[in-house]
């Protein structure tokens, strides 16, 4: 007699079937689980992707913009402390200049504060040149070039158009011409960047606003003020001890005079900063809230999934019992 019927021999297809459809069923509730979000999102949205895609465009471009707008503040930032090193530094040199160049003090005093000033304006060529993610802030477009040559050859290329000029007056309006004429030493010789840099998008339509450049007026009046100070402590120089005080006395004058424009400069700086943090918290802000509107389409309830899972896993242990129990089946024990 034959006792295997067409529904005796479907079922372990069956059985597999369901087994394969309850472990899809713990696989998907798993994930949910973990990833705090649906699987299945088209299901989920009946279709309607366009709410999901429209939120998750808008937050792949704040997480580029927000990258850019930490760049640029970085930036900024080192900027404004190298800017803040300069003003200290030029005011600093500035006022021991005018204090040497006083009646009655020694010729070796006032070589100390010429040899301070040297050492100002190498300070000045390093921090210049100072770098974020790899490009030099202070050169503009040329961002792979520091912007300035040593304080040495500053100086070496100077002394040869001073030496021999007939008064101190000369020296002086040579030096500043040097520096800040069109055309000039410091435009076609020493500054290496180039024009100001646009700054990267940090929103649609905004753009970070540009660094400012090493050839900024106010530095090369800083600049020029320091080597005129170097001068008046050259050994090349020819040059009178009276001249050389003079030299110094219009060295302080000059670094005194340029702190106004060096202030100006920092506070543009400081409109920067502002600007780019109140980009960044207004980022940070609609970033958190579209976060909030992308859980409220595919978020997936924790303790629903939770609660689901534990439903399937003991669906699947039953399952896993009754298929054990069929397979044992012989005639003995159906008798």
């Amino acid at each position: 007699m034959n006792w295997l019927s067409l529904g005796s021999l479907a079922l372990p297809s069956q059985l597999n079937r369901s087994s394969v459809m309850l472990r899809n069923e713990m696989t998907r509730l798993g994930t949910e689980l973990v990833t705090g979000e649906v699987q299945n999102t088209a299901k989920h949205l009946k279709g309607n992707l366009s709410p999901l895609s429209a939120v998750d465009n808008r937050l792949s471009r704040i997480l580029s913009y927000t990258e850019a707008n930490t760049l640029a503040s970085t930036a900024a930032d080192v900027g404004q402390s190298v800017l803040n090193r300069i003003a200290d530094s030029g005011s600093d040199v500035g006022a021991r200049m005018m204090a040497v160049s006083n009646e009655g003090v020694s010729p070796e005093t006032l070589r100390a504060g010429a040899t301070s000033a040297k050492g100002a304006l190498t300070d000045l060529s390093n921090a210049l040149g100072q770098r974020v993610a790899g490009r030099a802030i202070f050169s503009g477009t040329v961002t792979d070039a520091s912007p300035l040559p040593s304080a040495d050859d500053m100086i070496a290329a100077i002394i040869p158009l001073v030496n021999g000029l007939p008064s101190t007056d000369d020296i002086i309006a040579t030096v500043n011409s040097a520096f800040m004429d069109p055309g000039g030493l410091f435009e076609t010789t020493f500054y290496q960047g180039g024009p100001a840099a646009q700054g990267a998008a940090i929103d649609t339509g905004v753009t970070a606003p540009a660094m400012p450049t090493a050839d900024d007026p106010a530095l090369r009046r800083m600049m020029a003020g320091m080597v005129i100070a170097a001068l008046s402590g050259e050994d090349s120089m020819i040059l009178q001890d009276n001249e050389r005080v003079a030299l110094a006395k219009a060295a302080g004058t000059a670094m005194m005079g340029a702190a106004p424009g060096m202030a100006e400069l920092q506070g543009s700086l400081g409109e920067t900063q502002a600007r780019l943090d109140e980009t960044q918290t207004r980022l940070t802000g609609e970033r958190d809230a579209l976060s909030l509107a992308r859980n409220n389409l595919v978020g997936a309830d924790p303790y629903e999934a939770a609660g689901q899972l534990e439903v399937v896993q003991t669906r699947l242990e039953t399952l896993y019992a009754f298929t054990a129990r069929t397979a044992r089946l012989s005639l003995t024990e159906y008798l």
